[in-house]
């Protein structure tokens, strides 16, 4: 018997978990009372984590497809028909026919491999992640703001903080171990939580102020309440003068914003507009914390820039108590989007599109500059691309685009029209149904690697069990580079061996871990970059003296309020949102196999406000069809009176949700517009959409 301890591997708070391990099986699960931020607690995704390591429906052996099966075959097969495919496409189109995409759950060693593969091997300038559908509106905007992409605050600092602000997040669902019990902390204490969402949630409480806003209107109220906090006098003089610039500006583009005209646009009580300016503007000890509500939508990097000119305004930035903060969602969404597997971005955030990060890193990588690929297309835009015949081979990792992405049937013909698909997966998913390649993925208990938490604090995931397909993603990847001929520098034989090289390619650089070491990640339980040498103790708070940008300081923004791509209507009255449930996460791919999992959330079901229940006819215990401009899913139902009335709800773990949404990107961080679709209810005697997760079909040799 052997203990192992690592990191759930779901959300983004990455709670410590310890496992005993015994003939190469874990056994049993202990509280690690010293991991960071949770001091080991667990909500139910985390206690059954673990179950998906030994799960019946793992893949034990690669797969490749013969007519209209997959079939079980050796790795060596395996791996030349999954390379072979790539360099055909190749050679006849060029390197830019080929793509990957994948996931923000993957170590930051297999981003940082990935990545490298991408470029090097494939050549390809076409990479990104199921992130682009997550974090990217917040991470432009904090660039555009402070000139990092990082958590500023520590979320413990929520002890210290008289008024915390939650913008679209449903942290009961999202991060229900931590962040609602520092929320009664503040409560206790006596402040104030202030709550801006269309929809209630567990965590909201009858003395918060709760501000149900019209979909689509965050950067209205934002930009009403900075014009609002002026008025009242409220605004912290000293710190926009000494440590920001472009506030003039930013104030004059609210100067029509009224409260009257933010009743008109977000529909709420005038008296709430005003009660928010005061109790947000009364303080400087005031942390935002704001989720995918703003953010996935087209004005997304503009309603985040909306919240950021606010928090600036009112000195909530850089010290104890306060914070403008993203909530990272995915397990390393985070990690995800520092090492190198977005379109625009080599590994420590650098951007690919500029001379001087190329050149640091072609030369830590020892190639030419030239070697580097430029910027390639985002998610979305690389299915467009697949159905259109201009990408032909995509090799995918850690992601499930026919249930993630936006538009169904439009990611659906994209996969058909594909000459060649791998997918690296530890369970067969729907997106394998075109596949002529599945590799078997390992999960989280089956490597060794690093985690950036919520916080931008880097953890240490230690391996628990050997690889149930024999071979670890690391080899895995390593033995199709060898393949397609890259140079060396994608072989490593283990975890901490890939973090020695990225703490190497990281100094200097943005996103700085190149004072970090194997052990301290351990010793220290965890170090938030940057951390620029071996007795650096990490950065938890950012910006306490100056910005990330060259000139110390951060930069507000004009923001107008961008009208949504598709006005609701007669035909399609109400806005559809989209978000979690507590038992599943993302596509469902590993907890939808977990009975305990299932039973708390077995399928998909819409809330409605009971009003608007009684005004489309629907019936109690019936089904209830939801009509996009795209699509129709039969789904049941469920009333929630702490919805508006014009908006319905519907989680996006299920193909029934995503297939009505449209692919809308912001301009910006082409994020899909996930929080806005038009749409009408129907009462039906059908029955609901089937939903279940594809099981393991395979023929065996």
């Amino acid at each position: 018997m052997s203990e192992v301890t690592t990191h759930c591997p779901y959300c983004a708070l990455n709670c410590g978990v310890r496992y005993e391990v015994a003939a190469d099986r874990i056994v049993d699960r202990a509280r690690w009372k010293e991991s960071p931020l949770t001091a080991g607690a667990l909500c139910s995704k985390g206690v059954t984590a673990h179950l998906q390591v030994h799960h019946q429906e793992r893949l034990a052996a690669p797969l490749v497809r013969r007519g209209s099966d997959l079939v079980e075959v050796e790795w060596d097969e395996a791996l030349d028909r999954a390379a072979d495919g790539l360099l055909r496409i190749r050679n006849r189109y060029g390197p830019g026919a080929n793509a990957v995409l994948s996931g923000g759950s993957l170590t930051n060693e297999k981003v940082y491999l990935v990545g490298k593969l991408a470029r090097l091997a494939l050549g390809t300038p076409h990479i990104d992640y199921n992130g682009r559908f997550c974090m990217t509106s917040a991470g432009a905007a904090n660039k555009l703001a402070f000139g990092a992409d990082r958590m500023m605050t520590p979320l413990a600092e929520l002890e210290r903080a008289e008024v915390a602000v939650v913008i679209g997040a449903n942290l009961s669902a999202a991060f229900p171990v931590a962040v609602p019990k520092l929320l009664e902390g503040v409560r206790r204490r006596g402040g104030r939580v202030v709550v801006i969402d269309p929809r209630g949630s567990r965590f909201v409480r009858p003395g918060d102020l709760h501000l149900r806003i019209r979909p689509g209107t965050d950067a209205t109220l934002f930009n009403g309440l900075l014009r609002e906090v002026d008025r009242r006098g409220l605004i912290d003089r000293g710190f926009v003068r000494d440590r920001t610039t472009g506030f003039a500006d930013a104030l004059a583009a609210v100067a029509n914003t009224t409260p009257e005209r933010v009743v008109e646009h977000c529909d709420i009580p005038i008296e709430l507009v005003r009660e928010a300016a005061a109790v947000i503007g009364g303080t400087r000890r005031c942390i935002h914390l704001h989720g995918r509500g703003p953010e996935q939508q087209v004005g997304g990097v503009a309603n985040v820039l909306a919240i950021i000119n606010l928090g600036l305004a009112c000195g909530h930035v850089g010290g104890p108590g306060r914070g403008v903060n993203m909530l990272t969602g995915q397990r390393n969404g985070q990690g995800g989007r520092e090492w190198g597997q977005r379109c625009d971005q080599l590994p420590a955030g650098r951007r690919i599109d500029d001379p001087a990060d190329r050149a640091v890193v072609a030369e830590r990588w020892g190639v030419d500059p030239d070697r580097l690929p430029g910027v390639g297309r985002t998610y979305v835009e690389i299915l467009d691309a697949a159905r259109r015949g201009e990408i032909r081979g995509l090799l995918s990792i850690c992601t499930n685009m026919s249930v993630s992405a936006p538009d169904l049937d439009r990611v659906e013909a994209s996969l058909v029209a594909l000459d060649h698909l791998v997918v690296i997966d530890p369970f067969l998913s729907p997106s394998t149904r075109h596949a002529d390649v599945v590799l078997p993925g390992t999960t989280f208990a089956e490597e060794e690697g690093t985690i950036t938490t919520i916080e931008g604090r880097v953890v240490r995931c230690d391996q628990a069990v050997s690889p149930l397909a024999g071979l670890a993603d690391l080899d895995l990847l390593g033995d199709l580079a060898d393949r397609l001929g890259a140079p060396d520098g994608l072989r490593f034989e283990r975890g901490r061996d890939v973090f020695d090289e990225m703490r190497r390619v990281s100094a200097g650089g943005p996103v700085d871990y190149s004072g970090m070491t194997w052990d301290r990640l351990r010793d220290e339980g965890g170090l938030c970059w940057p951390c620029p040498d071996e007795d650096h103790p990490g950065t938890p708070q950012l910006y306490t003296g100056r910005f990330a940008h060259p000139d110390g300081r951060a930069r507000f923004h004009r923001v107008t309020q961008p009208a949504p791509p598709e006005p609701v209507g007669p035909e399609r009255p109400l806005v559809l949102t989209t978000g979690r449930v507590l038992a599943q996460f993302l596509s469902g791919n590993q907890t939808m196999r977990i009975p305990e999992q299932q039973a708390l959330a077995p399928g998909p079901v819409l809330e409605v406000h009971p009003d608007t229940a009684a005004a489309f006819g629907l019936v109690d215990g019936e089904p209830v069809s939801v009509t996009s401009a795209l699509a129709t899913s039969t789904v049941e139902w469920t009333s929630n009176p702490e919805l508006r009335p014009d908006t319905v709800f519907l989680p996006y773990h299920w193909p029934a949700c995503n297939r009505l949404v449209a692919a809308h990107l912001d301009p910006i961080s082409r994020i899909p517009a996930f929080k806005y679709t038009p749409v009408t209810l129907a009462p039906t005697p059908a029955a609901p959409t089937d939903d279940r997760p594809v099981a393991k079909e395979v023929t065996t040799r």
